[in-house]
């Protein structure tokens, strides 16, 4: 997959690669249309320094933006959050996000809110 982001400079980069490893490593399945939603939604906010906007109000932006439809980002995205994988969530949760696992966080607005303010440092 192409990056929306210049080579040139790292730091986007980083954000980007380190994303898509870290969704894997929090139990997302890689080939889900749902996950790679949840990336460019993230790196969405990231770039455009949406943090305090609502999910709602940051999904219409990015709809707008990108050309898609709510009905079927809404959709993939909630699949890909209720399929993950949770003996591999709970054991990385920690690690990634410096919280305890818990079934609260994977709401799409939590979820998308608690990683996109990872990297806002």
């Amino acid at each position: 997959m192409k990056s929306v982001y210049d080579t040139c400079t790292k730091d986007k980069v980083k954000v980007s690669y380190s994303l898509y490893a870290m969704l894997f490593e929090l139990g997302l399945c890689p080939s889900s249309k749902g996950t790679i939603y949840l990336k460019e939604l993230i790196e969405y906010i990231i770039s455009n320094n949406l943090y305090d906007y609502s999910y709602k109000e940051v999904l219409g932006l990015f709809i707008s933006e990108k050309h898609y439809e709510l009905k079927n980002i809404k959709t993939n995205i909630k699949n890909a959050l209720y399929r993950i994988d949770y003996s591999k969530a709970k054991r990385n949760f920690k690690k990634y996000l410096d919280l305890e696992f818990d079934t609260y966080y994977l709401s799409p607005s939590n979820f998308i809110n608690i990683v996109a303010l990872r990297y806002n440092d």
